[in-house]
């Protein structure tokens, strides 16, 4: 259950706004991260509006579940190939580090039923996809 919500919104959007406050110097960066988690959330609601594909099984004490029903792409997911993009990039020498945590969250996710593997691989573009846009940018 803890790898499966490694990637929750919340945990990310604070993370993200703790950096803000305790280190200025990083506020260029950390708001490139705040924008791409916000694009993907777009993306990924869009998505799930768009296919509406069931989750494989209904989980019982899931919070996410109550709000969001449909599977396809993974928002987890994408937050973590944000990560995975943006922190070896922003934080050079440590960021790497990151890397085990979206493989641990995308496995959790389809060993709980909550994913199919399809689901994780294209958040996990999605998520890398627009870290290289707002790179880019």
């Amino acid at each position: 259950m803890i790898g499966a919500h490694l990637g929750d919104g919340w945990l990310w959007i604070g993370l993200v706004a703790l950096g803000l406050v305790i280190h200025p110097a990083w506020h260029p960066w950390l708001g490139r991260w705040a924008l791409a988690l916000a694009l993907a959330a777009i993306v990924t609601t869009s998505l799930k509006r768009l296919w509406r594909r069931p989750r494989p099984a209904q989980r019982s004490g899931f919070y996410s579940l109550t709000y969001d029903r449909h599977s396809f792409p993974s928002g987890h997911a994408a937050r973590l190939g944000i990560a995975a993009i943006l922190a070896p990039t922003f934080f050079p020498g440590w960021g790497w580090g990151l890397l085990p945590f979206l493989i641990w969250c995308g496995w959790a996710r389809v060993a709980l039923g909550i994913h199919y593997v399809l689901d994780v691989a294209v958040g996990a573009a999605i998520g890398a996809a627009i870290s290289w846009l707002v790179l880019a940018w």
